[in-house]
């Protein structure tokens, strides 16, 4: 893969995730590679195939970034790199809030991992969860979940019996911060904290973010990020 096809391949993620995307041409990019847009959001993307190489990213780079996100009236700017970062350019990040991302480029399908230095629920819900109304969810045994409507209050839903239901945003919240915390929780867990026991549904729904996974043993979920 050459540096080129792995920008591709970062493009077509973000689209997978219901952004518009465009790639910016090989010279006189300013340091963006592509465009993700989405509603009133617009996101510099930087990215960088330093997998392979000794090369680490620097501050330099991270700031360059941060003045190409101002110019071009960007809401927030992300590093996508297959490499790793110079202490100093992690530091610059946290600073300038520039999200860092981990993808290897191979597949659009494949999970994103963040360094993340502001990772909270909030962020979590409006990338991860919003984005999922009017998708269709199935499980392992193939029930399907159909999210209606998708908020700030919580998940409207249909169920695989054609049951609508809606789960608060404050489950969610409990159980997102508690795998932010302790980087797991069990399905019991999530029920001792939500008397509509609809652990079930949340585990389904949080699974959708990359990287929360569902565990079998104890069922329930870890934060593998």
């Amino acid at each position: 893969m050459n540096p080129r096809e792995y920008e591709v391949n970062v493009a077509e993620f973000y689209k997978s995730q219901g952004y518009e995307t465009e790639l910016t041409p090989l010279s006189g990019d300013y340091g963006v590679d592509v465009f993700a847009k989405k509603g009133k959001e617009k996101i510099a993307i930087q990215a960088k195939m330093y997998g392979s190489s000794t090369r680490k990213i620097n501050r330099q780079t991270i700031m360059e970034l941060h003045g190409a996100k101002d110019f071009f009236d960007c809401t927030r700017a992300i590093l996508v790199t297959d490499g790793t970062l110079l202490p100093d350019a992690i530091t610059v990040a946290e600073k300038l809030k520039i999200e860092i991302v981990y993808f290897d480029g191979i597949s659009a399908n494949n999970p994103l991992m963040f360094y993340s230095y502001e990772l909270t629920f909030e962020k979590i819900w409006e990338d991860y969860i919003i984005p999922l109304q009017g998708k269709v969810l199935t499980r392992s045994n193939g029930d399907t979940n159909q999210i209606k409507k998708a908020d700030w209050s919580g998940i409207e839903r249909l169920t695989s019996n054609g049951k609508p239901g809606k789960i608060k945003i404050e489950i969610f919240k409990q159980t997102v911060n508690k795998l932010l915390k302790d980087g797991f929780i069990t399905r019991d867990e999530i029920n001792q904290n939500y008397t509509g026991r609809a652990s079930s549904g949340v585990m389904l729904i949080l699974s959708q973010v990359p990287f929360f996974k569902i565990s079998e043993n104890p069922l329930g979920l870890k934060n593998t990020k």
